[in-house]
């Protein structure tokens, strides 16, 4: 077989480092799961066709996944309904070893969670997309449209430069612009988006206190 990493050059592209594969006189193998994952080394990827296409998420989009899973948690711990999970590798296409999806965050609700399963095979009820500055909102709207047909109820994209979440189901889409809700699927969410897109800043040092001298 064909050694990926000593013959491939890496370009960037829509956020992402996709692996190209060498000019070869037959067509290459197509990667399977399990070998991409062994080639990855832990780094997340998404598998299309075989071919591997590393997420490489810049510090906007680092920052608001983070506090965005973190109000998730906060919630999901006062409400055990479900589970929010982040870079989950999802398997759509259980007979097909060469896809995989890997939304940013995935949420589970409880009837679904099957710990058995190394790779879901059912998109999450929620599935998220943080958007990159260069995405194209044709490929996320397909990508939202793959999630819809595969069992997600909503599917959750966050604009991060615009400040705001479209949140798609298979029926509707609606922006949500200051406070994001799921009545349906996580009843008495409320996350302020100003909380999601703008990191806490730290509180100033303030000088220690000095001892009257005696």
């Amino acid at each position: 077989m064909t050694t990926m990493l000593e013959e491939k050059d890496y370009k960037e592209e829509k956020g992402y480092f996709e692996v190209e594969r060498p000019v070869t006189s037959s067509p290459p193998a197509k990667l399977t799961l399990e070998q991409a994952s062994k080639l990855a080394n832990g780094q997340p990827f998404e598998l299309i066709k075989g071919r591997m296409v590393f997420k490489m998420p810049d510090y906007s989009h680092a920052r608001t996944q983070s506090l965005l899973g973190a109000k998730l948690v906060n919630y999901l711990e006062a409400n055990p309904i479900g589970q929010v999970l982040t870079e989950l590798t999802h398997r759509l296409w259980p007979k097909s070893k060469h896809d995989s999806r890997v939304p940013d965050l995935s949420i589970i609700l409880n009837e679904h969670l099957q710990a058995d399963e190394k790779y879901p095979t059912r998109a999450p009820d929620i599935a998220i997309e943080i958007i990159s500055s260069d995405d194209a909102w044709t490929k996320l709207f397909a990508k939202a449209k793959l999630y819809l047909e595969k069992g997600s109820r909503e599917v959750w994209l966050v604009d991060h430069y615009e400040k705001g979440v479209l949140v798609l189901t298979p029926t509707a889409r609606r922006w949500e612009w200051s406070t994001l809700t799921s009545p349906e699927l996580l009843p008495g969410l409320q996350i302020e988006l100003s909380q999601i897109f703008t990191f806490p800043n730290a509180p100033a040092p303030t000088a220690p206190k000095r001892e009257p001298e005696i």
